[in-house]
């Protein structure tokens, strides 16, 4: 038993601990962001220079998956809900400031596919 409780201790949080990948984008470019079960890549965006965002979800995962932007409690725009295969874009107008990016598919969100976009 000590060996199993060593060999569960030495593969927790591994993931967990790793940080995210940060990109930068121009306004007018698209941002592609890869999905997988669960996790988004990169994980924190940050949009120079304009308002107006394309978003390529490439669902990597066997789940279907989405990428929905939040200004606090409201859905500003993302894509649509897709099984994994080919890429879905979305378009959306944000303002300057903080917004989560979420996979609102069942408890996604919650096992980790959240991400970060700040527009400046």
């Amino acid at each position: 038993m000590t060996l199993l409780g060593v060999l569960a201790s030495a593969g927790c949080g591994s993931d967990d601990d790793k940080p995210g990948r940060t990109v930068a984008i121009q306004s007018g470019e698209t941002l592609t962001v890869v999905a997988d079960e669960y996790s988004f890549d990169p994980e924190t965006i940050v949009m120079r220079g304009g308002r107006e965002l394309t978003i390529e979800l490439d669902n990597q995962g066997s789940l279907a998956h989405n990428l929905r932007v939040f200004d606090g409690d409201t859905d500003v725009g993302g894509t649509p809900t897709f099984q994994g295969g080919d890429p879905r874009s979305g378009s959306l107008r944000v303002e300057p400031g903080d917004y989560e990016l979420v996979c609102t598919v069942g408890d996604h969100e919650d096992l980790g596919m959240t991400g970060k976009l700040r527009v400046e």
